[in-house]
């Protein structure tokens, strides 16, 4: 809480200074709010916070709300904090009986200035002229933006399962892309028809691929079994924490059960010929044969029961059969004594029985030729509607079919995205900065020296000879950071190498924002002169050296001849598990802590005291390099550089043709025909067979090129026509 009210103070004075190092102070302050929130357990950081103002207690706020507030203000300017909603808190908020953060100084010296013209380095170096770039003119807000990304992406969930040495992602493009057999990134992937390369923001690199799915996982892995796709979206980001790799699929639903019975389809046949039935007495039962879910079923119908729909036979008239049960149920309602109601009426009189005969007979040759008619033709395909068939799942022709899908879904392909959201040139160079980004470090990094002095030791050679330490000396090495093996160390190496030649393993110290690996002289091979000069060449060139001697007399510096080697932390073993430090450093070198000069450190805090001090001394001496930048700014600086040289700026249509097609390929990996990009090599397309559908054109390029010509001649005729 105090360091943001701190920040929240200095702010708006900090903008308007010409000052680089008030500037610093604020990023310090920055990177130590950093510091802090890591390290502090995140139930702490949601807890809400009081203020002593009566307009403060109105709305509660957690700590890490205070935090984001501080950080926006960083980054878009101390004049978001005149609205309220944006303020996070004043020095005047903290105050209490314990705490008066308005104290007055007194007995301040003005520090002095880093680079001393009577230094021993300085006189080595040019002067170099301050440049006022961009860059420097936007410290704060770089350094309050890496904090944001990096609390979005590591807060309370680091480490990983990669290791506290991988913060970032090691996958590349060209990782199990089928259309690049390359081991690194190379101009093979422009030509692969699944992969594109975009812009978010002028700030972040994006690249999509379409990949195969791993077949035997279910759902390809990533699905957990659901129905999904044999292909999946690979999306690879680079910002300014760093680099991010992402596979997603579409789903579409569950599995499908595997066991279910066919449906029962079910034919219906006439009878080609049909017995004239003897109309049944009024008492006459009736025997019925229904067929009910595949069980035939028998019942028997009396003319006392009525009709209903279940009951009545297809080749039987409804309105007869309910005539004939009237009559029977109800004999009062027949209009002739013994005669039913469903027995025709005698002729009018007005109508001889010749006429009525005539009108009989054609209705029956009507209903013959009908019935003949069908029977005849029954069979025939245009007589009877063709049965539905499940549509068959269509598969994508296109390789770049389902990043095309996603990125429509989260929509980058509307106009509203245009001016946040655009491709770019596909060229070597762009290959090289990529390759050069991914080696930089996401982290501060540091290199630190570690030397064994015996007792009686005095020479270079005795020193650098030790293969091994005393149980104190290997216990202080073993709190120093935990052992890595070096052969298969994702993390920083500072210069030490896989191959063996500079040790088996070395103790490595790493949080989210900072790396630390120690050159060890025990740890490093001497059993010969080129090993002892590797040995002298990694040590020597180290600038912070930590000496452990249990030599009666103090360490000279002059026993490790180096240029380098500006500060020394010496430590001697005393009694009761104590332990004196000296600390020797060149005049230009600025304070640093929080171990100084002549103190006495309990053995048990010893390896963390004397870890903070060194990477704190690495600090102050790289202050001391004229326009020096931190790992954040020189990330952004290559991430800039990308973007001013390789965006390509497109129109609406160029650019959804690109993302269409991002390449045209003319045949298919000799390991995917078959799989990938889903379709059969039956159905690869050939040039007299393409239609435009959602494949590229296999026509060579002197092909096109001369087609699309005569196009570009023929469309200009006629605009001159018109």
């Amino acid at each position: 809480q105090i360091l943001i009210a701190t920040i929240t103070h200095l702010l708006p004075s900090t903008e308007a200074s010409s000052y680089e190092m008030d500037k610093r102070l604020v990023v310090s302050l920055l990177l130590c709010l950093l510091d802090w929130i890591m390290a502090l357990p995140l139930k702490t950081l949601l807890q809400p916070f009081h203020a002593t103002g009566a307009e403060s207690d109105k709305t509660e706020k957690s700590v890490l709300n205070c935090i984001y507030k501080v950080l926006h203000g960083c980054v878009y300017g101390a004049q978001s904090f005149s609205n309220p909603r944006y303020f996070p808190m004043s020095l005047s908020d903290l105050a209490s009986v314990d705490y008066d953060p308005f104290m007055h100084l007194e007995s301040l010296k003005e520090p002095e200035p880093l680079h001393s013209p009577d230094s021993e380095r300085s006189s080595k170096l040019q002067p170099v002229t301050e440049v006022k770039t961009q860059m420097q003119h936007g410290l704060i807000s770089i350094a309050a933006r890496t904090v944001i990304t990096h609390l979005v992406n590591h807060l309370g969930h680091y480490p990983m399962s990669g290791g506290p040495a991988m913060l970032t992602s090691q996958v590349c493009e060209n990782h199990d892309n089928h259309y690049s057999e390359s081991t690194e990134l190379s101009p093979e992937l422009f030509e692969s028809p699944n992969i594109q390369f975009f812009v978010l923001n002028n700030t972040t690199l994006v690249s999509c691929i379409q990949i195969r799915s791993e077949e035997n996982m279910p759902g390809g892995g990533l699905s957990a079994g659901l129905a999904s796709a044999n292909s999946n979206v690979r999306i690879i980001v680079r910002d300014l924490s760093g680099k991010y790799s992402w596979d997603s699929a579409i789903l579409y639903g569950p599995p499908p059960v595997s066991g279910l019975s066919e449906p029962t389809s079910f034919m219906l046949s006439l009878s080609h010929q049909e017995k004239p039935e003897e109309p049944p007495t009024s008492n006459e039962c009736l025997e019925d044969t229904t067929v009910k879910d595949g069980l035939s079923l028998q019942f028997k119908r009396f003319r006392e029961t009525v009709p209903t729909w279940d009951t009545i036979r297809d080749e039987e008239d409804v309105l007869d059969e309910l005539l004939q049960y009237l009559g029977v149920t109800s004999p009062e309602c027949l209009q002739r004594t013994g005669i039913s109601l469903n027995i025709p009426a005698p002729q009018p009189v007005c109508i001889s029985e010749k006429q009525e005969n005539d009108v009989i007979n054609a209705i029956l040759k009507q209903h013959t030729e009908e019935k003949e008619f069908v029977e005849k033709h029954f069979n025939d395909l245009n007589m009877k509607a063709v049965e539905q068939d499940e549509p068959i799942p269509q598969k994508p022709q296109s390789a770049f079919y389902y990043c095309r899908l996603l990125l429509s879904i989260l929509g980058m392909n509307s106009w509203d995205k245009r001016r946040s959201f655009h491709l770019l040139k596909k060229n070597e160079k762009l290959l090289r900065e990529l390759r050069n980004l991914d080696s930089r470090q996401c982290r501060e990094t540091h290199k630190i020296a570690v030397f064994y002095v015996a007792e009686g030791q005095e020479d270079k050679h005795s020193i650098l000879t030790n293969t091994g330490g005393s149980q104190a000396y290997e216990d202080f090495v073993a709190g120093l950071g935990w052992e890595v093996n070096l052969t298969n160390h994702c993390g920083f190496m500072g210069g030490l190498q896989k191959n063996k030649s500079t040790g088996l393993t070395t103790p490595y110290f790493a949080t989210s924002t900072v790396e630390v690996i120690f050159h060890v002289s025990t740890r490093m091979p001497s059993d010969s002169d080129d090993s002892l000069t590797k040995k002298l060449r990694h040590l020597g060139n180290d600038e912070v050296h930590i000496v452990w001697s249990e030599h009666t007399r103090d360490y000279r510096r002059g026993i490790i001849p180096t240029e380098f080697g500006d500060v020394l932390i010496v430590i001697y073993p005393m009694k009761n598990h104590m332990f004196s430090i000296q600390i020797m450093k060149k005049p230009e070198v600025p304070f640093f802590g929080p171990l100084f000069d002549g103190a006495i450190v309990n053995g048990k805090v010893l390896p963390i005291m004397v870890r903070a001090t060194a990477i704190n001394a690495s600090r102050a001496l790289k202050s001391l390099i004229p326009l020096y930048q931190n790992f954040y700014e020189e990330r952004a600086r290559y991430l800039q550089t990308i973007v001013q040289h390789h965006l390509e700026p497109t129109t609406f249509e160029d650019f959804a043709a690109q993302v269409f097609s991002p390449a045209p390929y003319h045949h298919l990996p000799s390991d995917a025909v078959g799989s990938y990009p889903e379709i059969l090599p039956s159905e690869t397309p050939t040039a007299t067979q393409v239609d435009g559908a959602d494949l590229a054109s296999p026509m060579s390029p002197r092909t096109s090129k001369s087609r699309m010509s005569m196009k570009l001649r023929r469309s200009s005729g006629s605009a001159n026509k018109s």
